[in-house]
């Protein structure tokens, strides 16, 4: 009888924490107690990556090289100027802490198959091998792969969550359901007029450019802020009475032509 349990000993898994995640925090809080502005500074740079990543997805819609005509400094503000992003970072913890739970789960019922698996008097050979791949599985190096895969999930969900947004304020874009402003540019008299309406649609700006949208045309526009004397955000009223001059216009104009 004891001879028979002998090959089970050696495959007994060392002791671990079930959680991954609590096995980390107690570093991560001498960390954050011994440098406190580093858990601040990590966060603000996770809130500008999230800004980074929607700029560069949005502004590729329309064929913008942003990346090219940022600064340091609009990289440094871009989560800032989305509020997104700081949704993205709050919804990161619930995340984790699901994904953490279920790991914990399985950690839980591996131990409990390999215990079962432990007191068989005559396992066999896939018995072993499944023993062998649990007691495996339960070792505390493997926690070390799981808090390397927590932080891989934390890039990949922050990237699927911004590009989901990003297509998504480009079709509302696109749609004609964005903010419109008129713009009026160094030693002009009147203002830019897009194709075929008085106003554009606004897209955003970096520290030397403009990025507007003529949406009739669905042709994009840069402007340096150099020459850009005026930028003027048109409210709903004032935008249906741009829209309705500009749709009279159109109609005028083929009136005026003369007739063969």
């Amino acid at each position: 009888m004891d001879t028979a349990l002998a090959p089970a000993t050696p495959l007994a898994a060392k002791p671990a924490p079930a959680s991954a995640l609590h096995s980390l925090l107690p570093s991560l809080r001498r960390l954050l107690a011994r440098e406190p502005a580093l858990g601040i500074t990590v966060a603000y740079l996770f809130v500008a990556m999230a800004g980074i990543f929607y700029n560069f997805r949005f502004y590729s819609k329309f064929g913008i090289p942003v990346m090219s005509l940022s600064q340091i400094s609009d990289f440094l503000t871009a989560g800032i100027q989305q509020p997104i992003a700081l949704l993205l970072v709050l919804g990161t913890f619930p995340v984790i802490t699901a994904m953490d739970a279920i790991n914990a789960w399985v950690r839980r019922r591996q131990q409990a198959r390999l215990d079962g698996l432990s007191a068989r008097s005559a396992p066999t050979r896939w018995q072993k091998f499944r023993m062998r791949l649990l007691a495996w599985s339960l070792r505390l190096k493997h926690h070390v792969f799981m808090q390397v895969m927590y932080a891989f999930v934390v890039v990949s969900y922050g990237w699927v969550f911004v590009s989901l947004y990003a297509d998504a304020r480009y079709r509302q874009t696109i749609g004609g359901d964005a903010a419109q402003v008129k713009i009026r540019l160094n030693g002009a008299d009147t203002d830019l007029a897009a194709s075929k309406s008085p106003t554009w649609t606004w897209l955003g700006a970096v520290s030397n450019y403009v990025f507007v949208y003529d949406a009739a045309a669905r042709q994009p526009l840069i402007l340096p802020t150099n020459n850009v004397l005026r930028i003027e955000p048109l409210r709903e009223a004032t935008r249906a009475d741009a829209e309705k001059a500009g749709v009279a216009k159109a109609g005028i104009a083929p009136e005026l032509a003369p007739k063969p």
